[in-house]
């Protein structure tokens, strides 16, 4: 008898910079990753297609719209590492690059808008298994920033994107210090980043790389006015086109209450979808997730 699946999925989502929805990734067993689409205006959940593949979540990045999802598929082992751009919730590329590894975070991209791709290459003369339309300017991603894991430069691509989606970094030492016992983590320092949420509302994220774990990890808060509580247990989160706190926690989605009146109740995070108890299964692309739209 087939025992019950008692692991605890690990999500991640990106929040479309203009539509109310997300992409949302659901990771787990090992290396099998779901992708959904989050209708954060109703709050359904449209659930896509599986892959077993190792699909580094940093380096992706939806299109504005929420239309394309930009990825990439490291394949070290084997040497035929790819970045893919895809129609969400379908993993089928309708453009794919084909690199030899993803060292130092390479691979994946990000949209700079609905038709221009900063690929996170050396180089675009990758070898194209499908020819980019004309319509999509594709040029390599630049950044000012010199990467330094003990500066807090967890993945440059990926703080990036969180800059073009509305995040900026803060300078503030003692709440850090506050919140992590530094010293332990030296010489990885953690970076303090915030979004607004109102005049006097922010979600605040700390993120740092803990060495002795091997993982990224970070925390986030709820900030009014001088106080910050923290969203406990929260691997994710971000804020929607409703002003809510959009989470995931322990496998599961969650955003803030709307109360009667129309007020958000912020740190009141309401369960939406228990994704646990999902497992694997085969979904075939519907023949238009497969090509790119005629009207590009």
């Amino acid at each position: 008898m087939k025992q019950p699946n008692t692991t605890t999925a690990r999500i991640f989502f990106l929040k479309s910079r203009i539509t109310n929805s997300a992409i949302v990734f659901r990771r787990g067993p090992t290396d099998w990753i779901q992708m959904s689409i989050w209708n954060l205006d109703n709050d359904t959940l449209e659930p896509g297609q599986w892959i077993n593949k190792k699909v580094p979540m940093r380096n992706c990045d939806s299109s504005p719209s929420g239309k394309y999802l930009i990825y990439a598929v490291d394949n070290f082992e084997n040497g035929n590492s790819r970045t893919v751009i895809c129609k969400p919730p379908f993993w089928t590329g309708l453009t794919v690059w084909e690199h030899g590894d993803l060292l130092f975070d390479t691979g994946g991209g990000v949209f700079a808008d609905e038709k221009t791709v900063l690929l996170n290459l050396k180089s675009t003369q990758a070898l194209e298994h499908y020819p980019v339309p004309t319509h999509l300017n594709v040029a390599t991603f630049q950044t000012q920033k010199e990467y330094s894991l003990s500066k807090g430069h967890v993945n440059l691509l990926h703080e990036y994107r969180q800059e073009i989606n509305g995040w900026t970094e803060q300078n503030d030492p003692a709440f850090i210090q506050q919140e992590i016992n530094i010293e332990s983590l030296a010489p990885i320092v953690p970076k303090l980043w915030k979004k607004p949420i109102t005049n006097s509302a922010a979600l605040y994220w700390i993120s740092f790389y803990n060495s002795e774990q091997r993982k990224n990890v970070d925390w986030f808060y709820l900030g009014r006015k001088e106080s910050k509580v923290k969203l406990h247990d929260v691997s994710w989160a971000d804020i929607d086109n409703r002003n809510r706190v959009i989470a995931t926690k322990e496998g599961k989605l969650y955003a803030s209450r709307i109360a009667t009146d129309g007020s958000v109740a912020y740190p009141n995070l309401e369960m939406l979808h228990d994704l646990n108890a999902l497992q694997p299964v085969s979904i075939p692309t519907p023949l238009p997730m497969k090509t790119w739209d005629d009207n590009e």
